[in-house]
């Protein structure tokens, strides 16, 4: 081909970026919560359209957990209409996740209306588990909005949320006014929203942390009592921040939300975003030694993943929208390092003792030791199977194995931190490399991708 016609080309294709971005919708999506102790989410959308098929998405890869396990089966009460007409709407017979609505001719806008429907039982799992309770509710994004076909993830939502009567709520997400228990948010990237979960609650607590870049608490609680911790364990959670930034040498947020929910009747896990978290422990984590001792190295864990694994990312783990696959053969630096760099911060913010957070090593190789099936399934399997892992039972666990992409690769971080530390005689750690691979300079949120020779370049960069 000639130069020219590569230079036609080329301009073309600049063209049509340029109106395919100009051109990009903003949905309107307004999100009624207030039944939230009834378990159940209304929401209503308003999205921009023209006669045909309308193609339409309910998000299935949730970023963080690794799976195509978005709540379909919990999407209820759908109904599209315009010019006062009902629509008819079909589901695509080859993906559950993806709705073709008939749009007649005239029509410019889709009025969309659905319900979520949280657990009303306790189900364990992800951001798709048990989310609610008479007393709080954490609301994640995805689970109440759909995304029309031919979009990144970058279209716009003017968003905007109704929580019940004298909840208090948190969020990462920017607002643009407040009245009441209604609350209107910045326009926003579908990318940003999905990214921005909102903690509410009867009972909610807000600590600050930091204020340069602002870095806070939210904790919504069952009860007031299990909000009233002991002086020191806020100092530990500042501290926490303080040896983030130490560790990495920048941040890449504009501000920082640990959402953390409290409750015996929620799902309890960790999810991370870029400017929050999303974790949920038992209702007394905080006032009792013991269980807040379980739980201390939760949150320096989704802490990290600010910089590993929201900011540096794997390059197949960053899809341009939430239908095309994640591939998770990198998981071993997403989640095992991030779980490595979770316990030096337990340690370095006193949320555990030296010589506790030791001991919780030892145990984990002590366990590796008498688990048998690393006979037959190596660790690179456990992340590649880890859609499939996630969710398997705990029965048979140690011959089937499990995510041990967390735990194994601890370890194996932990080595690599020994080996930088021998061969540059102690002049430099794990800490040198963070600099160099998630630091400076300071951002808001960006993400920067790698492949397996990005690691290995950068890990010869600190010791040859």
């Amino acid at each position: 081909m000639s130069l020219a016609k590569v230079l036609a080309i080329t301009f073309v294709l600049f063209l049509s970026a340029i109106s395919w971005c100009a051109d990009a919708p903003t949905i309107t999506i307004s999100v009624d919560a207030t039944h939230a102790p009834r378990k159940i989410f209304h929401a209503s959308l308003r999205i921009a359209a023209s006669a045909g098929d309308l193609t339409l998405y309910y998000p299935k890869w949730i970023p963080g957990e690794h799976a195509p396990d978005g709540p379909v089966v919990d999407l209820a009460g759908l109904f599209f209409k315009a010019n006062g007409q009902t629509l008819k709407w079909r589901r695509d017979l080859q993906d559950g996740f993806t709705i073709h609505v008939d749009v007649p001719e005239g029509v410019t806008e889709v009025e969309a209306e659905l319900d979520f429907l949280s657990p009303a039982q306790f189900e364990g799992g992800f951001s798709a588990g048990s989310s609610a309770t008479d007393k709080l509710a954490v609301i994640s994004w995805n689970q109440v909005l759909l995304y029309p076909k031919g979009w990144t993830a970058d279209v716009n939502y003017a968003a905007s949320l109704k929580i019940p009567e004298g909840w208090k709520f948190g969020t990462p997400l920017p607002i643009a006014s407040e009245s009441g228990n209604d609350i209107h948010f910045k326009t926003a990237s579908l990318t940003t929203l999905v990214d921005s979960p909102v903690i509410t609650g009867e009972f909610l607590k807000v600590v600050p942390l930091a204020q340069d870049p602002l870095t806070e608490m939210d904790i919504a609680a069952d009860s007031a009592a299990a909000l009233d911790a002991p002086a020191d364990v806020w100092g530990h959670y500042k501290s926490l921040v303080d040896q983030a930034q130490k560790l990495f040498g920048a941040h890449h947020y504009r501000d920082y939300h640990f959402l953390y929910t409290l409750s015996d009747h929620v799902a309890h896990f960790g999810l991370e975003h870029h400017e929050s978290d999303d974790s949920r422990v038992d209702e007394r984590a905080l006032v009792d030694d013991a269980s807040r001792k379980l739980s201390a190295g939760l949150l320096p864990h989704e802490y990290v993943h600010s910089w590993n694994g929201k900011y540096r990312r794997p390059y197949d783990l960053a899809t341009s929208d939430y239908q095309q696959p994640m591939q998770d053969d990198l998981l071993w630096v997403y989640e095992g390092l991030t779980n490595y760099l979770g316990f030096v911060l337990t340690a370095r913010s006193g949320l555990l003792t030296a010589e506790q957070d030791r001991d919780d090593l030892a145990v984990t190789a002590a366990q590796l030791d008498h688990l048998p099936g690393r006979k037959w399934r190596n660790l690179q399997d456990t992340a590649d199977a880890a859609p499939q892992l996630y969710f398997a039972p705990q029965s048979w666990y140690y011959w089937r194995r499990s995510t041990d992409f967390y735990s194994e690769d601890t370890l194996n971080w932990l080595w690599v931190d020994v080996i930088i530390r021998q061969q540059s005689k102690g002049k430099k750690s794990i800490d040198d490399f963070c600099h160099l691979f998630h630091g400076a300079p300071s951002t808001g949120p960006a993400l920067k991708t790698y492949t397996f020779d990005d690691i290995v370049n950068a890990l010869n960069q600190v010791v040859p």
